[in-house]
């Protein structure tokens, strides 16, 4: 079978969200960001409080012979706490890309999903929460988007190591709506508030596939990891208001991918 059944996928999806909805919880008054950075941090909206996420960012990709230049025009994510447990997600982003024989331009991320909080940290348990993500398909036409649904599940944790320093790590499994074998995604992600309003981090992403992946490797080789990493900063403008930098390289071909990205995250609400 190349795929799930688009169909299971999505009711599925939909007993994960409504459920949530009458969760009672003590309620978090703090805007948490979710930007930069390619670990997800556990922290929820509060209830009916929106979020709006964005930016734009520049990829340089020679990896395993390529020549693409990908600049993501913008990248939106929506966040709205539907309960003091839960929030909905809505993620839309557009990109141009040129290569050595084209270009082309449209939407590369067309996702919704959902987080929810298993638990507050107490003592050594750390705080969880659920991060469950569809990713929509596109038309036979499409560039960047799936041709089937795909599906994302992830498991947000964060300790706070002490008042200057928090760790946060995220474990999930992705299927990308195009083959039926899912990639692994682990990450660790060591957080350094320097200031009330200034925060730095540094962190490795990784991704783990059983099938090898020519496309993750050097010419002629092949490997099952894509290893990655990205440092960047925050810095909190106003209570509502926070712009962030970063950048990526990959460790499998340093000197042929590069990222770079600048971005703002907004309370609207």
């Amino acid at each position: 079978m190349k795929r799930i059944t688009n169909y299971k996928m999505f009711f599925f999806f939909l007993l994960l969200i409504f459920p949530t909805i009458g969760i009672n919880a003590q309620d978090d008054n703090n805007f948490s960001p979710d930007c930069p950075g390619a670990t997800t941090g556990p922290d929820i909206m509060p209830q009916w409080s929106i979020d709006w996420e964005t930016g734009f960012s520049h990829e340089w990709n020679r990896k395993n012979g390529a020549h693409e230049r990908t600049w993501v025009i913008n990248t939106s994510t929506f966040r709205m706490g539907v309960s003091p447990n839960a929030e909905v997600r809505l993620q839309i982003d557009e990109s141009a890309t040129r290569t050595s024989t084209n270009n082309y331009i449209g939407i590369s991320t067309l996702a919704i999903g959902t987080k929810i909080k298993i638990t507050d940290s107490k003592g050594s348990i750390p705080k969880i929460s659920f991060l469950g993500t569809l990713l929509i398909p596109g038309s036979s036409h499409s560039n960047y988007l799936p041709q089937h649904i795909g599906i994302q599940t992830h498991l947000l944790f964060e300790s706070e190591l002490n008042e200057y320093f928090s760790l946060g790590y995220d474990i999930g499994t992705e299927w990308d709506g195009e083959t039926n074998n899912p990639n692994i995604f682990f990450g660790a992600c060591l957080n350094y508030q320097a200031t009330n309003k200034l925060s730095f981090f540094i962190e490795s992403y990784n991704l783990y596939n059983s099938q090898k992946q020519e496309d993750w490797a050097k010419p002629g080789r092949s490997s099952h990891f894509n290893f990655m990493s990205e440092i960047g900063a925050a810095y909190v403008v106003t209570p509502r208001f926070q712009v962030n930098m970063y950048g990526d390289i990959n460790f499998n071909e340093p000197s042929k991918y590069a990222n770079i990205g600048l971005g703002m995250a907004w309370l609207i609400k």
